[in-house]
């Protein structure tokens, strides 16, 4: 190798270091060994990394150098979730800095009464950045009942509620999409507990819905 391509290596594993909060963080929630070097940190923070099985997932968004998260359908609650009736868990494939793994999704079998919310504490957040919150969904190709809009919200540490209607029969089936509930700035106001929701109670039966999780990322 050239002397000068052995420096422009050297330069970019330099450059290559993921924001130090992020490094502190995944040794100290993923319980890694502190003597994984830097290079292999840098691996698992921007390819994703579960924080706890099947519920959370991390990694850094490496082009903005900020913190990004997905609760996993399993840290949400969802309304008859334990009566496989109306719900029922799949695998689905989601990328992490070992390649592919199967995460649970939940799947909506039937229900008349659509309740699912959840939250997240903010100061496991990029400071200062603005953020935003979407639901990750899939429609099956069999889907039904959607002609209603759902309901989406999202509240604020300071008891701000953001509120916003999007209509699922207009949009795409058989792949992964983002419903956004909201967006805000993390900053000294909004330290504490946001939480946000994902409904659709009017009465009628819909079916076919594959639940992923919630992401947090920040804007572009």
């Amino acid at each position: 190798m050239r002397p000068d391509a052995e420096a422009t290596q050297e330069e970019r594993r330099r450059e290559r270091r993921p924001p130090l909060l992020a490094v502190t963080f995944v040794r100290k929630v993923a319980s890694l060994d502190y003597t994984i070097g830097i290079e292999e940190l840098c691996n698992r923070i921007y390819g994703g990394v579960f924080m706890n099985p099947n519920k959370l997932k991390f990694w850094v968004d490496q082009d903005l150098e900020k913190h990004c998260f997905l609760l996993l359908a399993q840290e949400l609650s969802l309304t008859w979730i334990d009566n496989e009736q109306y719900w029922g868990w799949i695998d689905q494939k989601e990328k992490c800095f070992s390649g592919e793994v199967d995460i649970p999704a939940a799947e909506l079998l039937e229900v008349c009464w659509l309740s699912i919310w959840g939250k997240f504490k903010t100061i496991m957040l990029s400071p200062k950045t603005p953020y935003e919150v979407a639901f990750v969904v899939k429609m099956n190709e069999n889907s039904r009942g959607w002609h209603a809009p759902v309901n989406l919200s999202l509240t604020l540490p300071d008891g701000t509620t953001q509120g916003r209607i999007e209509n699922l029969e207009e949009k795409q089936k058989g792949g992964w999409i983002d419903i956004l509930a909201g967006t805000f700035m993390t900053n000294p106001k909004n330290v504490g507990e946001i939480s946000f929701s994902f409904s659709e109670t009017g009465g009628h039966w819909k079916s076919g819905i594959l639940i992923k999780g919630v992401v947090l990322r920040p804007k572009d």
